[in-house]
């Protein structure tokens, strides 16, 4: 392992099981998978029950962000990268403010940066750099107003 290697904990599976990885699925039991899947169903149904109500109050919107940010985070937990990022991006639409689901994004975007930039890919690296600049301008506005 060289200097920076260490340094940085990179190791060149990107898919290997490092501690702290946007992707922690490997790590669930089969029960455990099951159970937030069930929750993500229950979390998808309440959603889908929601569409109808008065969208336009602020209470509605912070708790359906809220909603979004815990489907986000379960499909986080079962390694669904890219429905936890949609689920995370449709929150921060509801209620631009930070939080879990803004700290959920900056490591999933970076996490697909990274396997981007295994796979050699130019475009889906600037793709996810593009996504995590707008993601820092997000956060600039949100001190601004604050």
């Amino acid at each position: 392992m060289s200097f920076w290697s260490k340094l940085f904990k990179s190791t060149k599976d990107p898919d290997s099981n490092n501690k702290g990885s946007a992707n922690p699925a490997t790590k669930l039991s089969e029960e455990e998978k099951s159970k937030i899947e069930s929750e993500i169903k229950q979390l998808n149904d309440q959603i889908k029950s929601e569409k109808n109500a008065d969208s336009e109050s602020d209470d509605f919107s912070k708790k359906k962000a809220e909603v979004l940010t815990q489907l986000g985070k379960d499909y986080q937990r079962i390694g669904n990268i890219d429905e936890a990022i949609n689920a995370y991006e449709t929150s921060l639409k509801c209620n631009e403010d930070f939080g879990p689901a803004f700290d959920g994004l900056l490591t999933l975007y970076d996490e697909k940066r990274k396997q981007a930039s295994y796979a050699k890919d130019n475009d889906e690296i600037q793709k996810w750099l593009n996504k995590s600049d707008s993601l820092t301008a997000l956060s600039k506005k949100i001190m601004r107003s604050k």
